[in-house]
């Protein structure tokens, strides 16, 4: 845990699984900070000028299929002084969200399967607050699986019910490449594809799991107790 003197900030939380929120929120509180939670972004926009928050701690992808990548690029783009923590299923953005190019560059990024202990959301919380290296898991390198930008969208699009034309029409490609494509991305995450398996849902197990990471991300990441 880092060393740090102590500060009262205000934070908005926003998160649709109302438990992870609760831990957050009551977990910051006890460190003295004043938090708000929200359960979606929309929520949010109703709050975010009475709280005036220092600090936004956001997922990326909600149920109602609002993207917390654009709620944080909307707030940095109105408050360019509110610093961000993004808190996700998922070791890359890119994973969660289509449009996860849009997060700042600078924002905290933790993955909630990694993060063991709320000491930890409280040095993400400093570390976005002063700008500051977070210190790295000791479970960041644990068991991860590397696919490219491609195979996170095919993912990301399996995990959302695709089927495969669905898959071929998005990628503007014909069904037998989106079936060779498919596949590929199964040896990738090491799947039985065999008669008896199903390696869809797998791959959709995989992917919640949050042990994947895109290639062509360089964030950091830190991991919320599962």
């Amino acid at each position: 845990m880092t060393d740090r003197s102590p500060s009262c900030w205000r934070i908005l939380v926003v998160d649709d699984d109302a438990l992870i929120a609760a831990l957050v929120g009551d977990g910051l509180r006890l460190h003295g900070h004043d938090v708000v939670v929200s359960s979606s972004p929309d929520e949010a926009r109703l709050v975010l000028g009475d709280v005036d928050p220092h600090l936004l701690i956001c997922d990326l992808n909600f149920t109602d299929g609002q993207s917390g990548a654009a709620f944080i690029s909307e707030v940095r783009g109105q408050r360019p002084w509110v610093a961000c923590v993004v808190l996700s299923n998922h070791r890359s953005p890119e994973l969660a969200v289509a449009d996860g190019n849009l997060l700042p560059k600078d924002v905290v990024y933790l993955v909630k399967s990694m993060v063991r202990s709320v000491d930890q959301i409280v040095d993400a919380v400093h570390a976005a607050m002063t700008g500051s290296e977070l210190e790295a898991s000791e479970h960041d390198d644990e068991a991860v699986i590397i696919i490219n930008a491609a195979q996170a969208q095919v993912l990301r699009m399996l995990a959302a019910g695709a089927t495969t034309r669905a898959l071929a029409e998005a990628r503007g490609t014909s069904v037998r490449a989106a079936e060779s494509l498919l596949v590929r991305l199964y040896a990738v995450l090491g799947l039985d594809t065999s008669r008896d398996s199903n390696p869809r849902v797998e791959a959709i197990r995989l992917w919640q799991s949050g042990r994947i990471r895109v290639r062509s991300s360089s964030r950091g990441e830190a991991s919320l107790v599962s």
